[in-house]
């Protein structure tokens, strides 16, 4: 799987991502569901980080434009 390079904005909230990947984890852990039951939000979560990215990067091009 390819990640794209962390931004400036992104290594500053790198804390706040570590701590809710954590708290993540533990409830998929610790709480006795099914894959099937948690993947859709998470991947929705996944996708919208992926968008996130995506516009930031348009973003920065069109204001230097």
């Amino acid at each position: 799987m390819h990640w794209i390079a962390l931004s400036e904005k992104d290594t500053t909230n790198g804390t706040l991502e570590k701590r809710l990947w954590d708290a993540a984890d533990q409830f998929r852990a610790n709480s006795g569901l099914k894959s099937q039951e948690y993947s859709a939000p998470v991947l929705g979560l996944i996708f919208l980080r992926f968008a996130e990215l995506r516009f930031s990067a348009q973003r920065t091009r069109l204001e230097k434009a």
